[in-house]
C-alpha cells in the first residue's frame, strides 16, 4: 500500500512539474510575442515620425541639420559598438569616419564615380583597415588601446595634409558634382533627411539583432569579464576584432553621409575632436541602450542650435552635464529614466496598497 502511495506521490509531483514547465514556456512565449508587438509599434512610430518631420518642416536649414544629426548619430552608434559592446574607448574611431568621407569625395571628385559606388568602396576600405589595425592594436586594452588608436588618427591627418594630388592637401576636396543615390538628389534637404534617417533606423534595427545574437552575447561576456569569458571558451581576441570590424563601416558610412551636408572634406575629418563629440553623445544617451547614442546626438546637435549657443559655451554646458551624469548616473539618461520609472512605479504600488 505504501508503495502505491509513493508511486502516486511521484506521479503527482511529475504532473505538477509538467504544468509549471508549460506555464513557464507559455509565459516566455507571451513575453516574446508582447515584445515583438511593442517593437513593431516602435518601428511604425519611428517611420511615421521620420515621414512627418521630413514632409512637415519647410525650413531647409532645420531639415538639413536634422539629416546631418542622423549621420553623426550613426557615427556615435559605431563608437558604442566598441564602448558598449566590448568595453573599450575607441579614440581613433574618427579614422574610419575620415575614410568614409574621403572615399566618397575622392570617388566622386577624382574618379567620377556615382556617390553610392564611392560610398561602397569607402566601406570596403574601412573594413580592410579595421582588420589590419585591429589585429595590431586590439592586443592592447584600456588606456593603451585608446592612446595607440588616437596616435593612428594623427598619422592619417598628416598623410591627408601631404598627399595633395589625392586628398587636396590642407584645403581638402570640394566642388563635387550633384550628390545623389540613384534618382534621389541629396542636395534637397527633405531627401537628405529622409535618406539619412532611414539608414539610421535600419542600422539601429541591425544592431538590435546583433545584440540579441550569440555574437552579441559573446561581446557582452567580453565586456563584463574577458578573463571569465576566455575560461568558458570564448575567443576574446576574435570577438574584439569582429566588433572592431563591425564598427568601422558604420563610422565610414556616417562620414560619407556627412559630405552632402558639409560639401567639403578636409584633413580635419581625422581629428579626434569628432570622436570626442561622438563619445559625449554615447555617454549622454547611455551606452547600454542601443538608441542611447541617437538620443545623445539629437541633444548634442539640436539643442545648441535651438538655444543659439556659442561653440565655447556649448562645450562648457555639455562638459558640465557629462561630469554630473558620470557622477550620479554613469549609464547616462537611460539610467536616469529607468531609476525614475522604478521609483515612481514603487511609489504607485505603495499608494495602491494603502
Amino acid at each position: 500500500m505504501a508503495k502505491f502511495s509513493s508511486i502516486g506521490t511521484e506521479m503527482a509531483i511529475q504532473d505538477i512539474g509538467t504544468v509549471v514547465a508549460k506555464r513557464q514556456t507559455s509565459a516566455v512565449d507571451n513575453n516574446a510575442s508582447g515584445r515583438m508587438v511593442r517593437e513593431i509599434i516602435y518601428v511604425v512610430c519611428a517611420v511615421a515620425g521620420i515621414a512627418a518631420f521630413g514632409f512637415s518642416f519647410s525650413d531647409p536649414f532645420v531639415v538639413t541639420l536634422a539629416g546631418y544629426t542622423c549621420a553623426f548619430a550613426l557615427f556615435a552608434l559605431s563608437i558604442n559598438v566598441i564602448l558598449g559592446g566590448v568595453g573599450e574607448v575607441p579614440l581613433g574611431q574618427c579614422l574610419f569616419f575620415g575614410i568614409g568621407s574621403y572615399g566618397a569625395a575622392i570617388g566622386m571628385g577624382k574618379a567620377g564615380l556615382p556617390f553610392e559606388v564611392a560610398v561602397l568602396i569607402g566601406l570596403v576600405l574601412s573594413v580592410i583597415w579595421a582588420a589590419i589595425i585591429g589585429t595590431i592594436t586590439l592586443r592592447l586594452t584600456g588606456a593603451y588601446f585608446s592612446i595607440v588608436s588616437w596616435g593612428l588618427t594623427g598619422v592619417a591627418m598628416v598623410a591627408a595634409n601631404n598627399l595633395d594630388d589625392l586628398t587636396g592637401g590642407p584645403l581638402g576636396l570640394f566642388g563635387f558634382p550633384p550628390i545623389g543615390i540613384g534618382p534621389l538628389e541629396l542636395g534637397d534637404p527633405q531627401t537628405y533627411f529622409l535618406m539619412t534617417a532611414t539608414i539610421l533606423l535600419a542600422s539601429i534595427l541591425f544592431l538590435v539583432a546583433v545584440r540579441r545574437s550569440p555574437f552579441g552575447a559573446a561581446m557582452e561576456s567580453v565586456r563584463q569579464n574577458p578573463h571569465l569569458a576566455r575560461s568558458v571558451g570564448v575567443d576574446v581576441a576574435r570577438i574584439r576584432l569582429k566588433a572592431f570590424m563591425l564598427s568601422a563601416p558604420l563610422a565610414a558610412l556616417a562620414g560619407a553621409l556627412s559630405v552632402p551636408y558639409t560639401q567639403i572634406v578636409t584633413p580635419e575629418v581625422f581629428s579626434v575632436a569628432n570622436t570626442v563629440d561622438g563619445l559625449l553623445m554615447v555617454l549622454l544617451g547611455g551606452a547600454r541602450l542601443v538608441i542611447g547614442p541617437v538620443i545623445g546626438a539629437a541633444m548634442f546637435t539640436l539643442i545648441p542650435q535651438v538655444l543659439n549657443l556659442d561653440p565655447n559655451v556649448r562645450i562648457l554646458v555639455f562638459s558640465s552635464i557629462i561630469i554630473l551624469i558620470m557622477m550620479f548616473a554613469p549609464g547616462g539618461l537611460h539610467q536616469l529614466s529607468v531609476a525614475l520609472r522604478e521609483r515612481f512605479g514603487r511609489k504607485k504600488d505603495v499608494d495602491g496598497v494603502r
